[in-house]
This record gives C-alpha cells, sequence and structure tokens, in this order.
C-alpha cells in the first residue's frame, strides 16, 4: 500500500529536528572525517599521475584538462561502488560521454586504462 503525502511529510520533519540531526553528525564527525582525508588522498594521487603521465605528454591544452581530470574522478566513483563487468559498463558510459562532448578517445582511453579498464571499442 502506498503512504499518503501526510505520512511522508510528518515522518520526514521528524528526521529534521535539529538536536537529533546535530548529534548524528557529531557523532559521526571524526569517522567522516577520517575516511574523507583517505579518499581525497587517493583521489589527488590519480589526478596527478593522469595529469602528468597522459594529459601533459600528450600536449593537451590546459582548459581541456579538468575534463579529462573529471572522467577519472567519475571512474574512481563508480569503482568504489561496482568491480567486474558492471565497472566497465559505467566505465565506458562515463568515457562514451566524454567522446561525444569532443575529448579525445585515445586519452580517454587511457585514463580506463590506467584504472584496470579495458578501451572503448
Amino acid at each position: 500500500m502506498v503512504r499518503e503525502q501526510v505520512y511522508r511529510q510528518k515522518k520526514y520533519e521528524a528526521k529534521l529536528v535539529g538536536d537529533v540531526v546535530k548529534a548524528r553528525f557529531d557523532a559521526l564527525k571524526e569517522v567522516m572525517a577520517e575516511q574523507t582525508s583517505a579518499r581525497f588522498g587517493e583521489l589527488a594521487n590519480i589526478e596527478e599521475s593522469v595529469k602528468k603521465n597522459i594529459l601533459e605528454p600528450n600536449g593537451v591544452p590546459s582548459i581541456q584538462i579538468p575534463f579529462y581530470l573529471n572522467i577519472a574522478r567519475e571512474v574512481y566513483s563508480k569503482a568504489r561502488t561496482f568491480t567486474g563487468e558492471t565497472l566497465k559498463m559505467e566505465a565506458h558510459a562515463i568515457a562514451d560521454k566524454w567522446v561525444k562532448r569532443g575529448l579525445r578517445k585515445e586519452l580517454v582511453n587511457q585514463i580506463l586504462q590506467q584504472f584496470g579498464i579495458p578501451p572503448l571499442p
């Protein structure tokens, strides 16, 4: 049975009590900061590697570098959730999107290969 809008709204409002939300954040703040710090370090290393090993040697203009780095960020995000064939399909969808936006396919494929994902066909 589908809940009526009134009940959904009441449940939502109950979750938004300021003291309850603050208590949840206070309890998790230290753990969230540790996890975020570790992820930021991993992501910075990936971005640095893409920039130094793929983009700069191929003479990518500086105005286009953020777009290629965005591919690495998106694939990194998917790699935290998916593996195997699912990761490959997700990464190929991301790569195809950026190739269709005008980025060079050979460079996009090199970024995928850095994650151990086969290149776009």
